[in-house]
């Protein structure tokens, strides 16, 4: 485990335990025992060194995901205790249905200062490594859509910009994404975006646009921009870098 992720598993396990009883206070939600704290945060020092302790190429969850999981032991524990659960938005529960009682952060930065700081420098250093896997070769485009017309206009748009597009699922090889465009009427579409943003890619989601819930749950699970469909497709060359 190099430095960067060293920091990180420190920061973000050392800052836990007091998250935890936080957000539970925040929320009006009773105390846990202080055992079911404790077996929280080690489930979380195991498996988030066990996450960072891989490679970064071969990394295929965030560490922020790792800390959500983690809250699944107290959140069974409250519903063991019969606590009832809060009304919670549909976009949030489409994003994290297993977060009963909203206990799971959505950012980094509730952990606190240092915790925010070490995510960031860990995803600045990823990056740093990730970037010579692609030297010398196509920067691509990903597409999660079905729609062979979709995928055409893509690929227009993309040689124009001189870029390659990859399908995913499909397109296999080393290929590191400028910019990512997920239909968020795709079945695969919350884990793309999900997957994509937490890579510290650039992710677009796009879709009808009267499918407001699928819209806000895209912008939730990590996409930067959110557009309706006729109105990507109207503007899609600025989203796109040129590299040529």
């Amino acid at each position: 485990m190099d430095a960067f992720n060293s920091a990180l598993h420190s920061a973000f396990v050392g800052a836990f335990g007091e998250y935890l009883k936080g957000i539970l206070e925040e929320r009006g939600l009773p105390a846990l025992a202080d055992s079911v704290v404790a077996d929280a945060g080690q489930w979380l020092d195991d498996n988030l060194a066990q996450l960072l302790e891989v490679p970064y190429p071969q990394q295929r969850r965030s560490p922020l995901e790792i800390v959500q999981e983690a809250l699944s032991g107290p959140t069974e524990a409250l519903s063991k205790m019969g606590v009832g659960a809060p009304l919670r938005d549909p976009v949030s529960v489409a994003a994290l249905p297993g977060d009963t009682y909203g206990l799971a952060p959505a950012s980094s930065a509730v952990l606190g200062e240092a915790a925010f700081e070490a995510h960031l420098a860990w995803g600045i250093q990823k990056a740093r490594v990730l970037a010579p896997l692609v030297s010398g070769a196509a920067r691509g485009v990903a597409v999660v859509s079905g729609d062979l017309m979709d995928l055409s206009r893509f690929e227009d748009a993309a040689n124009s910009a001189g870029m390659k597009v990859q399908v995913w699922g499909k397109s296999e090889g080393s290929m590191r994404p400028v910019v990512a465009f997920v239909d968020i009427t795709h079945p695969e579409a919350d884990e793309a975006i999900r997957t994509l943003a937490s890579d510290q890619i650039r992710v677009i989601a796009y879709g009808p646009h009267v499918d407001e819930d699928a819209m806000a749950r895209a912008a939730t699970l990590g996409a930067s921009t959110v557009l309706p469909r006729s109105l990507l497709f109207r503007t899609i060359g600025e989203h796109l870098p040129r590299l040529t």
